[in-house]
């Protein structure tokens, strides 16, 4: 059964996120404003078509804006099946602690939502620490971010992760010795490994 309550406080919380009156969310659903005070108060329950617009509005699903469980700011699962992936991403950048979030959400984003993270850091719209992040990367992802790192275009020293390189990042950064800013000590001598 549908809790009127429970939708009407949904609606209006995301009308506040969206810092809209209930006029302009009115205006913008073809309603009167007398309509949306009686949702949020949980008199009554939008047309479906009325629903549809919130929605799209909202960047919400219809299961989500008529459930009766709420989210968790922190539930990226849940976020992402009923928000749009946009949403749940943003929710996921305006997190308090991004660092301490991106093991609930990473693995659950697609590659292109993967390296728009990485992009984020790497253009400092995101606070998040490289060594939780190097640990969730992949090797293509790992080898994008290092190389943006040795081309010195993100400034981060990388002796703080130089333990979780590979052989072949390690290489990577051999090979950049003489432009990368900050320099690495590896215990292995890669000259003799080069030249066999």
């Amino acid at each position: 059964m549908l809790n009127l309550k429970v939708i009407g406080k949904k609606i209006e919380k995301h009308r506040k996120e969206k810092n809209m009156t209930q006029y302009e969310l009115a205006d913008a659903l073809y309603v009167t404003h007398q309509a949306v005070s009686k949702w949020e108060k949980g008199k009554s329950i939008p047309s479906l078509e009325v629903l549809l617009l919130l929605t799209n509005l909202f960047h919400i699903t219809i299961d989500y804006l008529l459930d009766d469980v709420e989210i968790k700011r922190d539930d990226y699962a849940s976020l992402l099946n009923n928000y749009s992936r946009e949403t749940a991403i943003n929710k996921f950048v305006q997190s308090k602690d991004p660092s301490e979030d991106i093991h609930k959400i990473f693995y659950l984003l697609q590659s292109s939502e993967r390296k728009f993270i990485i992009n984020l850091l790497v253009s400092k719209k995101l606070n998040l620490e490289i060594p939780v992040l190097w640990t969730l990367l992949s090797i293509e992802e790992r080898k994008y971010l290092l190389g943006i790192i040795l081309s010195n275009k993100y400034d981060y020293d990388l002796s703080t992760i130089s333990f979780q390189l590979s052989h072949e990042e390690q290489m990577m950064c051999y090979q950049h010795k003489e432009t990368y800013r900050y320099p690495l000590q590896f215990t292995y001598n890669y000259r003799n490994r080069i030249r066999k």
